[in-house]
């Protein structure tokens, strides 16, 4: 049943049906009040009703805040909190769902293209869509479609093959000990064992095991979320003998929040351009190929699945000349 009523100069219309939510909605004119209780009952009729009401008073930043209390905040890594704070500091964000068009995240993920790289804007698009599809799925935010599309991601260029250089090795060393000397045996033990920023720098000296000469990864600080046992070459047992213990256990005391801005900060004094710290395995890992390992035996080191191990492989050509002049 339908009641169609004027209140302060407009109209309202609420529909109550058995077993079914009471819908309310308010019109300037009374023939559009009429219209939308006529199309809504038949929507009902046939199932194909879409309660829009919290869509339409809940805003995109309401939703990303609570995606990142429910969500974000169970997950091992912290950047989602980062992606959705700078999300909010543009004006998609003031808009109720209901109103967020494909055009608008367009114009977001355009205005994003002007300062940051296509695959961070995807990333950002990542967390639009997650966020939206549990607020139509779970938190009964609904929309009949969720407006971030497959076609507005950025294309991306993944493939990257930066290994050091001659003698970027050595400016990187004579770079840390100026400034920075801590930093020398968490760069080389990067390249010796092949792991992970995120694991090295919550590795503790309980997980080394001397007599085996590996260490034993934990399950939770490892990306594929499984135990690992890295083998340590001599330089690598040779840069652990040679440390400090730290009052706290772990092996490098390093607090990730200024780590990328130090590692800037000791390429810059090196002279060094387009060398991210995360290369570093890729030439932990081409150098394991080129001592002639095998796939199986360079996996137990990084943990890699064998279709992305091709990801961190760059082979000198060089090397590869001389290897078979032999």
């Amino acid at each position: 049943m339908a009641t169609i009523y004027k209140n302060k100069g407009k109209w309202g219309a609420w529909i109550r049906r058995s077993f079914h939510k009471p819908i309310h909605k308010s019109f300037i004119s009374k023939q559009d009040a009429q219209r939308w209780v006529r199309e809504t009952e038949r929507l009902i009729e046939v199932g194909q009703f879409v309660d829009l009401s919290e869509a339409n008073k809940t805003t995109l930043k309401a939703l990303l805040e609570r995606y990142e209390r429910e969500v974000s905040a169970k997950k091992r890594t912290t950047a989602d909190k980062y992606l959705i704070k700078n999300i909010m500091r543009h004006e998609i964000v003031s808009k109720v769902l209901a109103h967020i068009t494909t055009t608008d995240v367009a114009k977001f993920r355009d205005e994003r293209l002007k300062t940051i790289s296509g695959s961070s804007v995807n990333r950002e698009l990542s967390i639009l869509s997650d966020c939206i599809k549990r607020a139509i799925n779970e938190w009964g935010c609904y929309i009949r479609e969720n407006p971030v599309k497959a076609n507005l991601r950025c294309k991306e260029n993944n493939k990257r093959n930066r290994r050091l250089e001659a003698g970027e090795y050595e400016k990187l060393m004579s770079s840390c000990k100026s400034n920075r000397a801590f930093w020398c045996p968490v760069i080389d033990f990067a390249i010796h064992t092949g792991m992970r920023r995120g694991e090295l720098l919550n590795i503790t000296w309980d997980m080394v095991q001397w007599d085996k000469k590996f260490i034993k990864l934990p399950a939770h600080i490892t990306k594929t979320n499984r135990d690992r046992n890295v083998p340590l070459q001599p330089h690598a047992i040779e840069i652990l003998q040679n440390l400090p213990r730290s009052l706290g256990g772990k092996i490098f005391p390093i607090g990730i929040k200024n780590f990328e801005r130090s590692w800037r900060a000791i390429c810059k004094r090196a002279s060094i351009t387009g060398l991210r710290f995360h290369d570093l395995k890729r030439e932990a890992v081409s150098r394991l190929f080129e001592k002639g390992l095998s796939v199986s035996e360079v996996q137990t080191f990084v943990g890699n699945s064998f279709a992305t191990l091709s990801v961190y492989t760059e082979h000198n050509s060089t090397t590869l000349a001389e290897k078979l002049a032999k």
